[in-house]
């Protein structure tokens, strides 16, 4: 994931309002359903959220406050927890989020996992 193209995600995703609410980890875990056998397309869903936050772990282009929002998750909700906030954020978002492109999908996995980036600075108007 090349950090202007991250940039960009986050800049969409916050301008069309798609970063949820974080749920707080005590929250995540009461909100789970009771133990039932995943269908395939949940089983999907889990691998392709694992697979994008273990990337991002890894990733010396990921920033570290990103990283602590992924793993304090991790930390705290079973991944079927972290997914399944997940899917409801994109379902409430239809066509608003690419479930193929990383950045966006690391964007509102990390805002689900409690993530909000720090508001980027103005820039000083151009001297005369």
């Amino acid at each position: 994931m090349r950090s202007g193209r991250s940039a960009a995600a986050w800049a969409v995703l916050l301008a069309t309002g798609v970063l949820p609410a974080a749920l707080p980890a005590p929250a995540l875990a009461q909100a789970a359903a009771p133990r039932t056998t995943p269908t395939k397309a949940q089983l999907d869903s889990a691998a392709q959220t694992l697979r994008i936050m273990m990337s991002a772990l890894q990733s010396s282009e990921v920033g570290q406050p990103v990283k602590s929002a992924l793993f304090d998750c991790l930390y705290s909700n079973s991944i079927g927890e972290i997914s399944a906030a997940t899917d409801k954020v994109i379902a409430a978002n239809a066509g608003k989020v690419d479930r193929k492109d990383a950045s966006q999908m690391l964007a509102v996995i990390a805002g689900t996992c409690g993530y909000r980036p720090a508001p980027a600075a103005a820039k000083p108007a151009p001297k005369k």
